[in-house]
């Protein structure tokens, strides 16, 4: 019996030339950013789901996708909003808006 996934089969991503040559990112890194930067494009909206779905998404494992968590974080490419509701932490994140100057590269 086939398993049921979080990811629905219409569900997409979009990659963003500058997302490999400005942030340098590769592999589930790439993938992951992607995921946060498309729920971030309006105002007050985060990506709210879970690391089981980022890593269903990326093909890895949910240890993995703490490491490229913690890796954007630290990068200052996304920013981790906690909330507490009934005493369960829940985690958001969001795409921290880059500006990469064009006479850089």
């Amino acid at each position: 019996m086939k398993k049921t996934s979080l990811v629905r089969r219409e569900s997409y991503i979009t990659l963003l030339g500058w997302m490999v040559t400005d942030m340098d990112l590769k592999g589930t890194e790439l993938l992951v950013y992607a995921i946060i930067y498309g729920f971030s494009q309006t105002e007050d909206q985060r990506f709210t789901g879970s690391q089981t779905y980022l890593a269903e998404w990326t093909n890895t494992t949910k240890k993995n996708i703490r490491n490229c968590l913690t890796s954007l974080i630290e990068k200052g490419y996304i920013e981790k909003i906690e909330e507490y509701r009934n005493n369960v932490k829940f985690c958001e994140y969001v795409a921290v808006p880059v500006n990469f100057d064009k006479n850089e590269k």
